[in-house]
């Protein structure tokens, strides 16, 4: 038994045989065709919905540094005292004791005693060494910075509602309606016309509302961080040198000496006459003694310290725009009003079935079930995903550019 007769009503199903009207001028005598409703064709389509423009914003770029080997004062500079020596004469010196006069006269002189200093007092000095003492002293390894941070903006998540299918209107097979007429009832089935409302889809896209601050437009902080400092042991100076002065004792000799008593005259003396001399000798101070400093240079040891090359600082950079993907049902062929379609004739039905069908449509990986020549809804589903993806209208019915496609047309 044929099984093309189901085949033939569910043709007709959506296609309407026109028995009132054959304005059709591209007919083919020995051909047949049907009047049919061509759909609107659609395919799905990626758009991107811009969640937050491209905008400026700003960040904070972090002070810089760089690691340096220096050095800290372990003993500071400190002044050392030293005595310069005083510096001394010898002479030799004739001291008259006694005048030729006193040989003449000697009741005119009386004896006298006189120092004569042989070394006089000379100043001298003490010096005191400096007094040091061990410390742990604070040395720094990194400078005090100012720190720059941008403070996070907040942001108000806004719905905005996308369009992903515009309202679209197609027509509905209905069951025929009552007091059909015609010998053919299918021939009196009601089409209506449905409008299906538009498709949409929420989204949600950011507006900036401010930071945590005072001023919620101000977002910038500005901070200084203190410098980071090690103990180590240094040594500081507790008492400086001093100098203390004093007078050293001279030596000296007493000596007898006549002098003329007061009121007396020097008596004349012969010429050949000589008083007494005494012959001494003497140290006599050329220069006093002094005392000089010198300057003791620093005592330095090696440490690793963090150089700051540039404080943190603001920097105005471009974002990108973030996007969210939707897919969109766009009209890629306007559908028509009823239109004529080429159908095998009933003489050519027998020489194809359902099952030749199913078997093409299995070959080219659209048809999974079993070869059993029904049209059930696996073998329309089949039909219909291969005229989708081959451009022919997608209504799950074989016309003649199905079987064409298929390799089954004549």
């Amino acid at each position: 038994m044929s099984k093309w007769p189901f085949f033939a009503f569910s043709l007709l199903f959506s296609c309407v045989i026109s028995a009132q009207r054959f304005d059709f001028p591209q007919a083919v005598p020995g051909r047949c065709y049907v009047q049919c409703l061509v759909p609107d064709r659609y395919e799905w389509v990626s758009e991107n919905i811009i969640l937050r423009p491209e905008h400026e914003e700003t960040v904070a770029l972090p002070a810089e540094f760089a690691e340096r080997r220096d050095s800290y004062v372990v003993r500071p500079a400190y002044v050392r005292l030293r005595v310069v020596a005083p510096q001394w004469a010898e002479e030799e010196t004739h001291v008259l004791v006694s005048p030729s006069g006193r040989k003449v006269k000697p009741e005119a002189y009386s004896a006298v005693q006189e120092t004569i200093w042989v070394r006089p007092p000379a100043r001298m000095f003490l010096l005191s060494e400096p007094v040091w003492e061990s410390v742990q002293e604070a040395v720094e390894v990194e400078p005090a910075y100012q720190k720059i941070e941008v403070l996070p903006m907040h942001y108000l998540w806004v719905p905005q509602v996308v369009e992903v299918r515009p309202p679209s209107r197609r027509w509905v097979r209905k069951k025929p309606a009552g007091g059909c007429l015609d010998a053919d009832p299918e021939n009196c089935a009601v089409w209506c016309l449905v409008e299906t409302p538009a498709q949409t889809q929420t989204v949600y896209r950011q507006e900036p509302v401010g930071c945590n601050s005072e001023d919620p437009e101000d977002c910038v902080r500005y901070t200084i961080v203190p410098a980071k400092t090690i103990l180590k042991p240094v040594e500081r100076l507790k008492e400086p040198a001093r100098a203390i002065e004093r007078v050293e004792a001279g030596d000296f000799l007493i000596v007898t000496r006549w002098q003329l008593r007061p009121g007396e005259k020097e008596p004349p003396v012969p010429a050949d006459a000589q008083g007494e001399f005494m012959t001494l000798r003497r140290k006599v101070l050329r220069r006093e003694a002094r005392v000089e400093a010198d300057t003791i240079p620093a005592v330095y040891a090696p440490i690793q310290r963090k150089v700051l090359l540039r404080d943190g600082r603001l920097e105005t950079r471009v974002a990108p725009a973030e996007y969210t993907t939707i897919l969109k049902r766009r009209l890629v062929q306007q559908g028509g009003y009823w239109t004529w379609r080429e159908v095998l004739c009933e003489e050519k039905l027998a020489n194809l079935n359902v099952q030749q069908i199913q078997e093409a449509l299995k070959a080219r990986g659209y048809y999974q079930g079993r070869a059993d020549g029904m049209l059930n809804a696996q073998t329309k589903a089949a039909i219909q995903q291969f005229q989708q993806e081959n451009d022919l209208p997608a209504d799950g019915n074989v016309d003649i550019e199905t079987l064409q496609a298929l390799g089954l047309g004549g």
